[in-house]
C-alpha cells in the first residue's frame, strides 16, 4: 500500500513540473514570399484576341502598338514580390545580390514598348469645361456606381467601332494593367481627366507615368502582410528582371519589346530558378536566332505593331 501511495505522488510531482515549462511552439518561417497583385496584363491581352481590325489601327495611332503583340496573362508572384523588395524607389535601381540594375524610362520603353519623350501626363490640360465627351463616355457605364475592369471589357468587345469612347476604354485597361490599379478594384480613371478629343495620347511620355507611379506604388505597400497588395506595374518589373537576368536552364532569344516575345509560361520558368544566383545580362544587343521559331509572330501586319513612338527620337521597328 505504501507503495503504491509513493508511486501516485511522484506522478503528481512529475505532471506539476510538466505544467510549469513553457510549451514549445513550432515557428513557420517561409522561404518566399508571394505577393497580392491588382495589376494582371490578362485583362488587357483577352480584349486583343478579339479587336476589330479598325480598334487595332486605334491602338497603333495612340502609340501602343507592340502591345498588340504581348504574349503575356499572368506574372509569377514569388518573383514578382523579390524584385519588388529589391527595387530601390530613391536610387532608382533593382539590387540583385549586390549588382545593381538602373531602372529608367528607356528600361520601361525596351520592355513594353509605349511612348518615350513627349509631355508628361500631369503637364497637359485638363477637360475644358464645355466638352462633354466625358460625361459621354461614362453613359456607357449608367448602370454601374463603381466602374471596374469587367465593365471595361463588356463594352469593348460589344462593338467593333473604335471611336473616341474606344480609346478612352483601352487607356483605361493599358493604366490598370501596366501602371496602377486601385486596392478595391474599381477602375482607376485619373488619366481620363487630361485625355480630351484634342489629346495626342502618342505624345505623352507614358514610360515616365509608369516609372512615377513604380516609386509610389513601392512606397505604400507594405510587404508580409495579408491584407497588402500591390497595384503598381508589376508586370513591368518582372520582364525588366528575367530580361536581364542569365540562367542556363532558360534561353531566351532577348529582342525589343521584350513583351513581344516573353510568355507567361517562360517567366514562369525563370521563377523556378533561384533568384539573383544567374549573372547580368551583356548590355542589350539586337540578337538573331533562326531557331527561336516559338517567339516569333507570323502575322501580315507585326513590323506595324512593333511600331512604337520615341518622341524626340527616331520611330523604330524590332
Amino acid at each position: 500500500m505504501k507503495t503504491l501511495i509513493l508511486k501516485v505522488v511522484i506522478h503528481r510531482r512529475r505532471q506539476k513540473k510538466r505544467s510549469h515549462q513553457p510549451k514549445k511552439t513550432k515557428k513557420m518561417v517561409r522561404e518566399f514570399y508571394s505577393m497580392k497583385n491588382r495589376c494582371s496584363p490578362e485583362a488587357l491581352l483577352s480584349i486583343i484576341l478579339g479587336m476589330s481590325k479598325e480598334q487595332k489601327e486605334s491602338v497603333r495611332s495612340m502609340g501602343f502598338g507592340a502591345l498588340l503583340k504581348m504574349k503575356i496573362t499572368d506574372i509569377p508572384l514569388t518573383l514578382g514580390f523579390y524584385v519588388l523588395q529589391n527595387f530601390d524607389s530613391e536610387k532608382m535601381v533593382i539590387d540583385i545580390e549586390g549588382k545593381e540594375l538602373k531602372v529608367t524610362t528607356e528600361s520601361v520603353h525596351d520592355m513594353l514598348g509605349i511612348p518615350i519623350g513627349g509631355t508628361k501626363l500631369t503637364q497637359l490640360d485638363q477637360w475644358p469645361k464645355d466638352d462633354t465627351s466625358y460625361d459621354e463616355w461614362k453613359q456607357q457605364f449608367k448602370k454601374d456606381s463603381i466602374i471596374r475592369l469587367s465593365a471595361i471589357k463588356n463594352v469593348i468587345v460589344s462593338t467593333t467601332q473604335a471611336d473616341f469612347n474606344f480609346k478612352l476604354n483601352f487607356l483605361v485597361l493599358f493604366v490598370n494593367t501596366f501602371c496602377e490599379s486601385t486596392s478595391m478594384g474599381r477602375c482607376n480613371l485619373f488619366p481620363l481627366s487630361y485625355n480630351s478629343r484634342r489629346t495626342d495620347i502618342s505624345n505623352i511620355d507614358w514610360c515616365n507615368y509608369i516609372l512615377d507611379y513604380l516609386v509610389r506604388t513601392k512606397n505604400s505597400y507594405i510587404p508580409y502582410s495579408d491584407t497588402s497588395i500591390f497595384v503598381g506595374p508589376s508586370a513591368f518589373l518582372v520582364l525588366f528582371y528575367v530580361d536581364n537576368i542569365h540562367s542556363e536552364a532558360l534561353t531566351v532569344t532577348r529582342k525589343r519589346p521584350t513583351i513581344c516575345y516573353w510568355s507567361s509560361e517562360k517567366t514562369f520558368e525563370q521563377e523556378k530558378c533561384r533568384f539573383g544566383l544567374g549573372e547580368l545580362n551583356e548590355e542589350f544587343a539586337n540578337e538573331q536566332d533562326e531557331g527561336d521559331t516559338d517567339l516569333e509572330d507570323s502575322d501580315s501586319d507585326k513590323d506595324e505593331d512593333h511600331s512604337v513612338n520615341k518622341i524626340g527620337l527616331s520611330k523604330r521597328v524590332s
